[in-house]
């Protein structure tokens, strides 16, 4: 009988043995589990970036006025955004694209640049913008993103003018609704890169209604 009884014993403290490594097995394999779900469910974690909203043309110079058009934040997972994406639409502004940039792609510091070398050659460039019909005499020919011009102020008393600021670049060119023109249709509002110094005078002169621009041709 206590024979028995001690196999009886052996029997139980074995199977007590297996349930209690089975639980530990359990356990542990929970453990990996929870751990690989946190692990993937932090992979597809989201993130707000801006992208392309639409086509950005290479060498259109993104500012306030175009910003809507062609920037959108946009909620992506984690793990797909690219080194040196943009976070903030401020630090696109009066750059341009090195290349066309498709619709929805992630935008990153390296896809734009300074609109060729306008800006490094000036001392303290800001922008400035103007309407066709602020100004006292139409342009001759079509005005577009990339021309050169001079701009010229008559003084009201004496009817003589003068040159104001020369070689102007002009930055981007909109029609009445706020779209971008680039080769196609006339433009009637612009954007345009002076010198901060020169800012003051050419607002005033626009406001009395004595200014005029004139392209400058090669």
């Amino acid at each position: 009988m206590r024979k028995d009884n001690n196999k009886k014993n052996e029997a139980v403290k074995v199977k007590f043995g297996i349930f209690v490594s089975a639980l530990i097995t359990a356990a542990g394999v929970f453990a990996v589990m929870t751990y690989l779900q946190r692990q993937a469910l932090s992979d597809f974690e989201k993130k707000e970036v801006y992208v392309a909203a639409s086509v950005i043309p290479k060498g259109t110079v993104i500012d306030e006025s175009n910003a809507g058009e062609y920037l959108a934040l946009k909620s992506v997972d984690a793990g797909c955004i690219p080194d040196h994406a943009s976070f903030d639409p401020k630090l696109t502004a009066g750059l341009s694209p090195v290349y066309d940039i498709s619709g929805g792609t992630i935008l990153t510091d390296s896809m734009f640049t300074y609109p060729d070398t306008v800006t490094s050659e000036m001392e303290e460039p800001v922008m400035a913008g103007f309407k066709a019909d602020d100004l006292s005499k139409a342009v001759s020919g079509i005005l577009r993103a990339g021309d050169r011009i001079d701009i010229c102020y008559v003084d009201p008393e004496t009817g003589k003018g003068e040159l104001l600021c020369e070689n102007v670049y002009v930055v981007s060119g909109y029609d009445a609704y706020g779209n971008a023109i680039s080769d196609a249709g006339p433009a009637v509002m612009f954007n345009i890169y002076l010198e901060s110094r020169d800012a003051p005078v050419f607002y005033e002169a626009l406001a009395s209604g004595s200014l005029y621009v004139v392209r400058r041709c090669g």
